[in-house]
């Protein structure tokens, strides 16, 4: 096994590299420096039994390597140096984030079930002309009808729900396919499809499902085409997060170390 000891700036910057890429406005990477230092120092020793800190990979966040092609991730990184999300109470907030929300940010219980107090769905309206806000896909209905049936017991013999199996409307975001009282989640049908979101309607065409779904991503926490597109209309890297976090509490912890030292040590 080889451990990397880094210094929190670096790595920090490698992160938002692995995870953002290049070629971005600089308060996109503030908020992304801001994020990725909350996650770091929250749970910064998620991997201790086994000798390190954090992984490199999205188990805790992406660390492909050092930063190497973009300077202006390391200037975002020491212009927000210190500066991490936290909640009324002092505790560090969980950074969520995924690619494209599709126009609606999603409750966390409907990927996770539970809630996650300091986050709410909300309609975003940055990210619904962006590279990945809209997708499609299509699927054999044997595929799709097989799964249902084997998987849920679809009442496929119920006359009603035998005509929509192919159809379904989802002009906001919804936890559960047609009702709640068939138990199929969303979610579900994203993993076993390999969909790009839960965010979709579908309707049959041929021998085909097809689906046409809005988004990139789980939808919780921050959007990342919008929180880009934010930044290219000249918002600043605090009002992006607030957008996305609105109960959040900004606090720079390297001022909040230094004030809480004991008299003796601060310099006269």
């Amino acid at each position: 096994m080889i451990i990397n000891i880094v210094d929190i700036n670096n790595y920090l910057a490698g992160v938002i590299e692995s995870e953002g890429g290049g070629g971005k406005d600089l308060e996109y990477y503030k908020v992304q420096a801001v994020m990725s230092r909350t996650y770091a120092l929250k749970y910064g020793h998620r991997h201790h039994e086994e000798g390190f800190d954090l992984c490199d990979n999205v188990h805790c966040q992406a660390y492909h390597s050092m930063l190497r092609f973009t300077p202006k991730i390391d200037t975002a990184v020491v212009q927000s140096r210190g500066v991490v999300m936290m909640n009324s109470a002092g505790e560090m907030l969980d950074s969520y984030f995924h690619a494209n929300c599709g126009g609606q940010t999603s409750p966390a219980e409907y990927v996770w079930n539970k809630p996650v107090p300091f986050l709410y769905s909300f309609k975003d309206t940055f990210c619904i002309y962006t590279k990945q806000a809209t997708w499609e896909k299509k699927i054999p209905k044997y595929l799709w009808r097989n799964f249902l049936v084997a998987n849920y017991n679809y009442p496929i013999h119920n006359t009603h729900y035998e005509n929509i199996i192919y159809t379904f409307s989802q002009p906001y975001r919804k936890a559960f396919f047609h009702n709640p009282a068939l138990g199929i989640p969303l979610r579900d049908l994203r993993n076993e499809f390999k969909l790009k979101s839960t965010f979709f309607s579908c309707f049959p065409e041929g021998d085909f499902v097809v689906l046409r779904g809005r988004g990139f991503g789980h939808g919780i926490g921050l959007c990342q085409e919008g929180a880009m597109n934010m930044a290219k209309q000249g918002f600043n890297y605090l009002q992006i997060a607030q957008y996305y976090f609105p109960n959040a509490v900004f606090k720079n912890i390297n001022e909040e170390s230094f004030f809480n030292q004991k008299g003796d040590l601060i310099p006269k």
